[in-house]
């Protein structure tokens, strides 16, 4: 059996004003990581959190990507998966990071950002996972 094409788009379309909200978001997230005043005993640690930010955007940016040019439903869907799974890493490396991070009068501007993008970005990427991974299971089962 074919995937339903409006459930496949569901759950592989982000929302319009969820992924601008997000790159809003992440351009100040990266503006305070590259600008603000953040301080850590640890040498090279602001050059590591810029570089994990901007990987951070990137992997933002392809998780809210259109999919609609990848010709099948699956692809679509493992490719959805695939981006998902890299937001996962991102995040967590990133809060890694921005975790050793102990002073500075812009530390909390910056935490307050990034607990707020990372905790709806997770709560986004579980539901998204599951409405994923429901559909795979759906269709194994329909060729079983």
């Amino acid at each position: 059996m074919d995937f339903n094409p409006a459930a496949v788009h569901a759950a592989v379309g982000l929302d319009a004003d969820l992924r601008d909200r997000w790159r809003r978001e992440w351009g100040l997230l990266m503006d305070l990581a590259v600008w603000g005043d953040l301080r850590s005993g640890q040498i090279g640690l602001a050059g590591k959190l810029r570089k994990r930010a901007l990987e951070f955007g990137e992997r933002l940016r392809s998780y809210g990507s259109d999919r609609s040019w990848i010709p099948h439903p699956r692809e679509q869907i493992k490719n959805a998966l695939s981006t998902s799974l890299q937001m996962r890493e991102s995040l967590e490396k990133l809060s890694e990071i921005a975790e050793q991070f102990n002073d500075g009068a812009d530390l909390a501007a910056f935490r307050t950002v990034w607990r707020a993008i990372s905790a709806a970005l997770m709560t986004d990427i579980v539901t998204r996972e599951g409405l994923l991974v429901q559909l795979l299971n759906q269709q194994y089962q329909e060729e079983v």
